[in-house]
């Protein structure tokens, strides 16, 4: 088969290598979607804690079932339209049984440390089978739109760990895809008010032309000042949750300085090495009761989740799918994602 092999730091190859074999319990698919995470180029550029290489990456999968191993014919079937959660827990570590498997010691995820969805198939093995990864999807949901049930998985993830309510006023620095998918979630969650920051001059138009937030603020305006500004938009209150849905240090500094007295902020993204180590004000954290929660990845359920809210038409996702390329374009889908001249680049 086809695929797309990562190689070294910047160094991926379009080649032929075998398809992978179905054994007992593991099932095969075609990939018929693949979108492109801001993760998987963080790869191809710097690597990951995670990546073992050589490896195809891509874990952002949706497909059709081609082969089924022996031993879950009950469960699934050949043609089969399915969706994949990329994390491969355990199934019986105090996490995995606590219902947290994405903190399973022994997780491994696919694009990771096995082979993912950038290839014309993809392997899902037993255990990811047998516990539970692989959701099945109806016919009136796209392949496309089923691919981005995994980052709306962790957007779900993240805002259940701090807590989104109702009436809350939200804010969300970054309006890549995942700054949209988290205001459509917090919106679903019962958010009064959405404030976006954002400094991509592509996205702020982006973000304003498809009606984001309540607020949009360029953080890039000469003068500008994030946290000056939510203040005045929210009377000098502050907001009661901040997302980072980006991998900015100094987010975290300022989200902070924005929060009402006992806000929240999430840490969604993780910070690229040497720059994992950021200064708070513990007196602010203390004074105000701040809550700060951590977010990573997401779980098999709260897939299954995405994908009924998706199928249920309750978040729209197309309108972020704005480039679909072959995989032999998948270095100028990176550069498209890099350069943030792309939100959702589809892996056709």
């Amino acid at each position: 088969m086809k695929a797309a092999v990562l190689k070294g730091i910047g160094d991926l190859e379009i080649e032929d290598i075998n398809t992978p074999s179905c054994n007992h319990a593991d099932i095969l698919i075609k990939v018929e979607s693949c979108a492109i995470c801001k993760t998987d180029v963080k790869m191809f550029h710097a690597g990951h804690r995670d990546l073992k290489l050589p490896r195809v990456l891509g874990h952002e999968v949706a497909g059709t079932i081609v082969e089924v191993g022996k031993g879950v014919e009950d469960k699934f079937k050949v043609d089969d339209r399915v969706q994949v959660a990329p994390g491969l827990p355990c199934g019986s570590c105090p996490f995995c049984i606590s219902d947290v498997p994405n903190m399973c010691d022994s997780m491994e995820i696919i694009g990771f440390h096995c082979n993912g969805g950038f290839a014309e198939y993809m392997l899902v093995p037993a255990n990811g089978v047998q516990n539970g990864c692989v959701n099945t999807i109806p016919p009136s949901l796209s392949f496309e739109e089923a691919s981005l049930a995994e980052p709306i998985a962790c957007c779900i993830n993240a805002l259940k760990l701090c807590h989104v309510e109702l009436g809350d006023v939200v804010a969300i620095f970054g309006a890549g895809p995942i700054g949209h998918l988290c205001a459509q979630i917090a919106r679903l969650f019962g958010a009064s008010e959405i404030l976006v920051i954002e400094k991509s001059p592509q996205r702020i138009e982006f973000a304003e032309k498809n009606h984001l937030a309540d607020v949009i603020i360029d953080s890039c305006d000469i003068g500008s000042d994030p946290v000056k500004a939510i203040r005045e938009e929210t009377n000098s209150n502050g907001v009661d949750v901040v997302i980072p849905a980006c991998s900015v240090p100094e987010v975290s500094v300022q989200g902070i300085k924005m929060l009402n007295k006992r806000g929240r902020i999430v840490f969604f993204s993780g910070l690229l090495y040497g720059h994992e180590n950021v200064s708070l004000d513990h007196n602010q954290i203390h004074y105000k009761e701040i809550q700060i929660f951590g977010a990573y990845g997401c779980t098999s359920k709260q897939n299954r989740e995405a994908v009924r809210m998706l199928s249920a038409g309750r978040l729209n996702v197309k309108y972020l799918i704005t480039h679909r390329i072959s995989l032999d374009e998948l270095i100028k889908g990176f550069e498209m994602v890099d350069m943030h001249n792309a939100m959702e680049v589809m892996v056709k």
